[in-house]
């Protein structure tokens, strides 16, 4: 289920409760809000830290990676583990998916 067609079922399941509104954009927001609940693949990279999915291209089993700045500079820097560890994020190639929020 896209992200989208989830936004579209949960202002289906509202809408009675929010009188007059803009059918768009509560969806829009709905669906922005909704990108940190359920991610997306993308191959855009990461731009912020967090605990992201990340897998490679082809096929591959998905697994979480912690995206950080780096020690010396604010350079984001994808944790491989060893043996190559930090690693800058830029030379990573796969799809992602995050930042993944910490529940409350």
């Amino acid at each position: 289920m896209t992200l989208h067609a989830h936004a579209e079922a949960l202002y289906a399941g509202i809408r009675s409760l929010l009188g007059q509104h803009d059918a768009s954009q509560v969806q829009a927001k709905l669906a922005r809000e909704l990108r940190h609940i359920i991610p997306v693949w993308k191959e855009t990279i990461p731009n912020c830290p967090g605990w992201y999915w990340f897998k490679t291209l082809g096929v591959s089993e998905p697994r979480l990676m912690h995206v950080s700045h780096g020690r010396i500079d604010t350079k984001l820097m994808a944790d491989l583990g060893p043996p190559n560890n930090l690693v800058d994020v830029q030379r990573v190639k796969g799809q992602w998916a995050g930042p993944i929020l910490p529940p409350t």
